[in-house]
C-alpha cells in the first residue's frame, strides 16, 4: 500500500511539473538594451554624496552608467525629503548631474530604490515609471521632464549599499 501511495505521489508531481509553463530564459543579460540604454553595460564606480556640499565629488555624467556606493539613510541630508526615505537600515545618497538640453530624461536603476530628481530644492514630479527591458539587469526606469541646468538625483530606501544608475535623454 505504501508503495502505491508513493507511486501516485511521484506521478502527480511529474504531471504537475509537465503542466507548469516555463518562462523563456534569457540567452544573455544586458544584450538587448536599446532606447539609448547601451551605456548600462559599462559602469564606473562613484561614491554618493551625503549632502549638497559634497555633490562635486558625486557628479554623474548624463549618458554614462555608474555603480554607486550608497550610505546608510540616517547619514544622508536630502535637499528635498524623499516621499519614501526608507528606514534606518536602508541606504541612499545624492548624485549631481547637469542637463544641457531640456527634455524627458530616463533614470535607470538596478534595484527598486526610491528615486527623485530635485532642482532648486524642489522635487520634480515623474512623467512615468516602469520596469527595465526584459533580459536586462535594469530593474526600474523613471522618466522626468527636466529643464537645462544642475539637478540632484536623490536615491532612497535601497536595501543594498550599492545601486547601478544611468541617466539618459529620451529619444
Amino acid at each position: 500500500m505504501r508503495a502505491i501511495i508513493l507511486s501516485l505521489m511521484a506521478a502527480a508531481a511529474l504531471g504537475a511539473e509537465a503542466q507548469t509553463p516555463q518562462s523563456p530564459a534569457c540567452a544573455a543579460m544586458d544584450q538587448s538594451l536599446g532606447d539609448g540604454l547601451e551605456a548600462w553595460r559599462s559602469k564606473a564606480d562613484l561614491p554618493a554624496a551625503s549632502g549638497a556640499g559634497e555633490l562635486a565629488k558625486a557628479e554623474l555624467k548624463v549618458g554614462a552608467a555608474a555603480k554607486v556606493a550608497l550610505l546608510q539613510t540616517p547619514k544622508v541630508d536630502y535637499p528635498a525629503p524623499p516621499e519614501k526615505p526608507g528606514g534606518s537600515v536602508s541606504h541612499g545618497g545624492l548624485l549631481g548631474f547637469m542637463v544641457k538640453e531640456p527634455g524627458t530624461y530616463r533614470v535607470a536603476l538596478s534595484t527598486p530604490a526610491w528615486v527623485e530628481v530635485v532642482k532648486d530644492g524642489k522635487s520634480i514630479a515623474p512623467a512615468s515609471f516602469g520596469h527595465g527591458p526584459e533580459c536586462t539587469t535594469i530593474r526600474k526606469i523613471v522618466e522626468f521632464p527636466l529643464g537645462a541646468g544642475a539637478h540632484v538625483l536623490e536615491i532612497a530606501a535601497n536595501a543594498e549599499n550599492t545601486v547601478n544608475v544611468l541617466v539618459v535623454r529620451k529619444k
